[in-house]
């Protein structure tokens, strides 16, 4: 008696679609909407908020670790395409959220301005970008990197002013609110769900376009 196997080619689902990634990824953000909704990230005002940046920063270490210690992971990072992890980058223009937080006064202004504005960039760059990355045109990979150069610049300058700003600091003015809006609910979202998700994003990217 012969037994028949079907293989079936994982790149016919999609990475995005695999069952251990969704449920990762649902897994996530059950928790830290839990968290956020129960107040857990909330910090009085003046007091530099610690709690934010270590769960941001949970997301894209493990997922590091896993790349390098777990071929199946590997695998399923070879999977997305670089087009792909480029134009998701441009959901970024978001950021005019801050925006528009800071002319209702309910952000500071350096953290606003910088984070807002360097979201919208690079959001709008890799829009751009990501027709170069499509159509593979000439230097394509220095399009794509630079949305990953652009967006990493952009993360670095937005945590380290949030978490200055949400702690008193960097104040134009005496009476300016500090980013305290920034560690509660729904706010707190973008630091702790959204931003591990495009540093993932980055992460992927840098890998298809020194692979490609």
């Amino acid at each position: 008696m012969t037994t028949h196997t079907t293989n079936i080619d994982p790149k016919e689902k999609g990475p995005c679609r695999s069952p251990i990634f969704l449920g990762l990824t649902l897994t996530w953000f059950i928790l830290v909407i839990s968290l956020s909704l129960s107040g857990y990230f909330v910090t009085p005002d003046g007091v530099l908020p610690i709690k934010m940046p270590v769960f941001f920063m949970i997301p894209p270490i493990v997922f590091v670790m896993a790349l390098y210690t777990s071929r199946s992971v590997a695998r399923w990072a070879d999977r997305v395409d670089v087009t792909t992890a480029t134009s998701l980058q441009s959901w970024r223009v978001m950021g005019f959220t801050f925006l528009i937080l800071w002319s209702l006064g309910e952000l500071p202004l350096v953290f606003a301005l910088l984070s807002g504005f360097g979201d919208v960039a690079t959001g709008i760059y890799a829009t751009f970008a990501t027709v170069k990355v499509s159509q593979r045109q000439a230097k394509w990979r220095v399009y794509a990197r630079r949305v990953v150069y652009l967006g990493s610049i952009d993360f670095a300058v937005a945590v380290v002013t949030g978490l200055l700003s949400a702690a008193g600091y960097l104040k134009v003015y005496e009476d300016e609110i500090p980013a305290h809006l920034m560690t509660a609910y729904p706010m707190v979202m973008f630091p702790v769900f959204i931003v591990p998700a495009f540093i993932i994003l980055h992460i992927l990217a840098w890998r298809g376009i020194n692979r490609a």
